[in-house]
């Protein structure tokens, strides 16, 4: 297959050229290449990008006896239409699971279901020896980063001992840290206080995380990264502050001496959605219900700044999608009950788009950069996903950056991931290859999928 006069981006702008693909893979990418004996796709007038790579995405994960998010085939079925062809979820230990528990049973329920490719974050809440002592092993089995919480008090949370310990773990076995970054102590008594108060509704949620949790959070992961040397991603960052305390951290060594590695993520609804919603009516507050919540408009031009400049790596979702019925009926018990989360994975592309590049805030090619080309090699994806290079899987999007209407999410606008439901975009995912194969033709889901696979990642 040739894929024929689509533009590409490069650091000087958009250029023209042709990819050949040949088993699954891209064999070519150059101007004017010879197209005897190809099926020929005529990009004329479209961008031909890399297939997106979500570096954080919660499919079909279990909160509770009948509780999940979006299921794994609904949810990469939503990121293929939207041009990400590549998610990495996490593996979340039930009480009493090993790790290694955790990671195959994450595995059972997305194999043979999930259709886009997928890698697998593992997620640590207790840093007992016997669980730390499992890392390694992982590690082999192509897990390359662990996630460890600050947030949420009874659940999730480690002390910053224990997070010292896991950092130290994670660094001797050859990979990275995630961490989110909230205090749980603090915002459990905020939390506390509000609802003995008899301040339960969703309005309230944000008032249990204040602005002060996620900077004490930030602040102390950092010291412990460049105490450990261990590498670092802090995950939905949300404040303007926390952004310039990850720029001061940067210029710092390691106190080990070794080359620690800091990296920002930025979400696509902390950039382009804020605290106004959590008054903009009931539905609009239960749909805004994510953790760190939405901040204010300066935080989300600082953040979408600092992913123009570099300061900032990542643009990821941490789709969590859940039908605005279900958040509703959690939130009879009060905002503490209601599953956290937004579905975002089908409209980062073109949301970003529309409010990042066609007002020039970045570049055609930064944009790619940080959807595609950045979480892929941060991730351990570097050397298959999230370019057009000889040799990189056949992942390949066309994108139509003309079209303007108005966005409606599949499923209707009853999703509760649904803050986009209405909005004014311009931009279309037109088709999509996953690995040589079209899975989305003319912005539908072809009939034949071939389904995802699981990525082993390594880093370093």
């Amino acid at each position: 297959m040739l894929i024929s006069g689509g533009s590409i981006t490069t650091p000087g702008g958009l250029v023209r050229a042709d990819v050949l693909v040949r088993d699954g893979r891209i064999a070519a990418v150059g101007a004017d290449l010879d197209a005897q004996g190809h099926d020929i796709v005529d990009a004329q007038d479209l961008w031909l990008l890399p297939g997106a790579v979500d570096a954080h995405t919660h499919f079909g994960m279990p909160l509770g006896p009948g509780l999940t998010s979006l299921g794994w085939r609904e949810s990469a079925g939503a990121a293929l239409l939207g041009g990400t062809t590549t998610v990495i979820d996490f593996a979340n230990p039930a009480a009493g699971d090993t790790l290694g528990q955790a990671f195959a049973n994450w595995r059972a329920m997305a194999d043979g279901t999930i259709l886009c490719d997928y890698g697998l974050h593992v997620t640590v809440t207790d840093t007992s020896v016997e669980r730390l002592a499992e890392i390694p092993g992982l590690v082999a089995r192509g897990v390359a980063t662990f996630k460890g919480f600050l947030a949420y008090k009874n659940r999730l949370m480690l002390t910053v001992a224990q997070m010292r310990d896991l950092m130290v773990a994670v660094r001797k076995s050859g990979a990275m840290l995630l961490v989110h970054a909230e205090d749980g102590e603090m915002n459990a008594a905020a939390e506390a206080l509000l609802l003995e108060t008899g301040r339960s509704g969703p309005e309230w949620h944000p008032v249990a995380h204040p602005r002060e949790s996620e900077e004490k959070a930030v602040r102390a992961v950092l010291d412990l990264a460049r105490e450990t040397g261990c590498p670092l991603t802090i995950v939905h960052m949300s404040m303007a502050e926390c952004v310039d305390m990850l720029t001061a951290a940067r210029r710092q060594r390691p106190a080990t001496g070794a080359a620690s590695v800091l990296i920002g993520e930025a979400c696509l609804h902390h950039l382009f959605r804020d605290e106004g919603l959590y008054a903009g009516g009931y539905e609009a507050a239960l749909a805004a219900i994510c953790s760190p919540p939405l901040r204010r408009p300066a935080d989300g031009q600082a953040l979408l700044a600092a992913l123009g400049d570099g300061r900032l790596d990542l643009l990821s979702t941490d789709h969590c999608e859940f039908c605005l019925a279900t958040k509703a009926e959690a939130a009879h018990a009060g905002f503490a009950k209601v599953p956290n989360g937004c579905g975002s994975v089908a409209e980062r592309l073109v949301v970003s788009h529309t409010l990042a590049v066609v007002p020039g805030l970045l570049t055609p090619h930064r944009w790619v950069e940080v959807c595609c080309r950045r979480p892929a090699e941060l991730m351990g994806l570097g050397d298959r996903k999230g370019r057009l290079a000889v040799g990189c899987d056949a992942d390949l999007v066309l994108f139509d950056p003309r079209p303007q209407y108005r966005w409606e999410p599949r499923g209707g606008s009853d999703r509760a991931g649904s803050l986009w439901a209405g909005m004014p975009v311009q931009g279309r995912v037109r088709d999509v290859w996953l690995r040589g194969h079209r899975v989305v033709a003319d912005g539908r889901l072809a009939p034949d999928q071939p389904g995802g696979i699981f990525l082993p990642r390594h880093i370093g």
